[in-house]
C-alpha cells in the first residue's frame, strides 16, 4: 500500500544519492516519480484547458 505513495519514491532516491542504499530500485524510484509528475501536469493542463471550477 505504500507503494502508492509518490514519497516513498522520493526519500528512496535521496537516500540512494546520499548512502547508496536505497528501498526501491533507482530505476524504478525515478520512473515512478517521472509517471506521477506527467499524471500531475496532465491533471493541471486539463484544468487549464477546462477553466474547472472559475468563477467569471
Amino acid at each position: 500500500m505504500s507503494l502508492f505513495n509518490p514519497v516513498v519514491y522520493l526519500i528512496s532516491g535521496f537516500r540512494w544519492s546520499f548512502y547508496g542504499l536505497a528501498d526501491v530500485s533507482i530505476g524504478i524510484s525515478l520512473g515512478m516519480t517521472l509517471a506521477f509528475l506527467l499524471v500531475s501536469l496532465a491533471i493541471v493542463a486539463w484544468i487549464f484547458k477546462t477553466g474547472a471550477r472559475l468563477k467569471a
